[in-house]
């Protein structure tokens, strides 16, 4: 402080240099208030100074900014940490799509180990890179956070740290201000005397030139200069009290001044040094050579790359794909009756692995009733049916599960159809039909149609029309063209196959042919759509 004062300029001296004018009059020069420290000697004074009037609010201001450089640092680390976990994603994504290539690609053996060590690598460097951004979010930001609430304190309109300061400042600088606005006064007034003197005495020289002048006006001339040169003389020592009252006030200003500032100064040091130890966080957080996980890492994936041995890869090609693999040769093998069957072609109708599939559906005619019969035995079924509380309409959008009686004039329906069999096509010459999917019988009984049996489908029993049999020859559906009859669809039925037509419940149509040994007939919609349906689905319009 003592230093301070020693350069202010003159601050205790109470006369100042006189400069004489043309009129001969004296003009005081007011000393220069500058404070410079040693590194600054050569630097003038301007009117920015911090010693000026209201100069000290870029000083206060520096609060403020302290708390928004706070807000703004993090920022910038909360964007650090979202860049470290999108790149921990972008490895993650990347191994996963290069994974799925292994997994289905062409590589093999201990080269994709290699190919996989790489990947494992991305995989350890995401999870790496993640805790990152988790520790730069989780600790760095959050002390950041945590010191700003400490040492900013918000109020109404501003910071209670800021308003602190700055009524410090005012109320130090107040007394030297009020000093100084009567110097400036002085001086103005000082100024105007100096003014109207100069312009006097011009007047009083023209006039003792002019030999027109009277004496009395040169007279009162010479006393209006006399008068404004008194006026310098008390304007100019008022000027020089001034100055000598704010010179000598300088000393307490400064120290006071000074001792404010000095309270900014340690505050911002707080924030500066607080700032240096984030930043050290931050250089932990980032640096991963100090961290044993990222050094392991690339340890392990050099024993991985290193591990590659061609030959051993080429061995278990040979031995896997390659003329090191087994085989089974071709033998003589014995006829076994156990042997799959390798000409028939089966219609595929859903998944019936381990089924049996019917192949004909035979009418026993000892137990055969006319069709009016078997309607009656329906209904009858039906109504027994109402009674037990069970609600079973003619026109069921599902057919029963187990359709009675025995013997019904619409069979159940079936959910799948084969083609014939067609004999040609056996080697071995056998009259066995296969009759189910995947396995052998010999009961050609069941499976052969009896000569003149009259068909299912024909409810008058003529023995003359349509007889239904299982041909050899591998004839086709509905090739017994047949009058156009309507019929009646009893069960909905939804078509599975290209040739096969839907229907709803209740809806008339066109049958066109007889059924064939497989139950199914060939109808037409109203619409003109045609194809096949099981007959057991459909009854005749009397």
């Amino acid at each position: 402080m003592a230093s301070l004062i020693r350069r202010f300029s003159n601050a205790d001296r109470v006369k100042s240099g006189r400069v004489t004018n043309q009129s001969g009059s004296e003009v005081v020069g007011p000393p220069e208030m500058s404070i410079h420290n040693g590194d600054d000697a050569g630097v003038q004074a301007s009117s920015e100074s911090f010693w000026e009037v209201g100069k000290f609010v870029r000083t206060v201001k520096r609060i403020d900014n302290g708390y928004s450089l706070c807000s703004s640092l993090k920022q910038l680390i909360n964007s650090r940490a979202e860049i470290e976990r999108a790149y921990a994603k972008q490895l993650t994504q990347w191994s996963k799509k290069w994974n799925e290539f292994l997994d289905k690609g062409p590589e093999y053996g201990t080269t994709q180990g290699a190919w996989r060590g790489v990947l494992e690598e991305a995989e350890k460097v995401a999870d790496l890179h993640t805790d990152v951004g988790d520790k730069l979010v989780n600790n760095v930001t959050a002390s950041i956070k945590q010191w700003q609430k400490e040492n900013y304190h918000k109020s109404m309109m501003h910071f209670k740290e800021t308003k602190e300061m700055d009524d410090q400042f005012r109320k130090v600088q107040k007394p030297w201000e009020k000093k100084l606005n009567k110097v400036l006064t002085a001086k103005k007034d000082y100024h105007n005397a100096c003014r109207n003197e100069k312009s006097t005495a011009n007047q009083e020289n023209n006039a003792r030139a002019d030999t027109a002048m009277s004496s009395d006006q040169l007279k009162k001339l010479q006393d209006k200069l006399k008068k404004c040169q008194a006026e310098v003389e008390a304007t100019q020592e008022k000027y020089q009290a001034s100055l000598n009252d704010l010179n000598g006030y300088n000393a307490k200003y400064i120290e006071d001044m000074t001792q404010v500032f000095q309270n900014c100064q340690d505050f911002e040091k707080r924030r500066i040094d607080f700032f240096k130890k984030i930043m050290f966080d931050i250089h932990q957080c980032l640096d991963l050579s100090v961290n044993t996980r990222f050094s392991q890492l690339y340890t392990d994936l050099h024993t991985t790359i290193s591990s590659t041995d061609a030959d051993k890869d080429l061995h278990w090609w040979s031995n896997t794909h390659g003329a090191d693999m087994p085989m089974n040769w071709p033998v003589l093998e014995e006829y076994s009756p156990e042997l799959k069957p390798i000409h028939g072609k089966e219609k595929k109708m859903g998944n019936n692995d381990g089924q049996i599939t019917i192949t004909s559906i035979k009418q026993n005619t000892d137990n055969f009733l006319p069709s009016s019969s078997q309607r009656s035995n329906r209904d009858s079924q039906i109504s027994q049916n109402s009674q037990s509380g069970t609600t079973n309409t003619a026109f069921n959008s599902t057919p029963p599960a187990n359709p009675s009686p025995p013997i019904q004039l619409h069979q159940p329906p079936v959910n799948a159809r084969q083609v014939s069999y067609d004999e040609t096509l056996n080697p071995f010459g056998d009259d066995e039909s296969v009759t189910t999917k995947g396995e052998n019988t010999s009961q050609n009984a069941e499976n052969k149609t009896i000569d003149n049996e009259p068909a299912v489908g024909n409810p008058f029993g003529d023995e003359d029309d349509h007889d239904d049999r299982v041909s050899t020859e591998g004839s086709g559906v509905g090739d017994t063209p047949v009058t156009s009859i309507p019929s009646r669809v009893v069960y909905t039925y939804k078509a599975e196959e290209e040739d096969e037509i839907s229907a709803e419940a209740g809806e008339v149509l066109t049958r066109l042919s007889e059924q064939d040994d497989m139950g199914w007939v060939k109808a037409r919609a109203k619409d003109g759509r045609e194809g096949l349906i099981p007959y057991g689905y459909i009854e005749d319009i009397e």
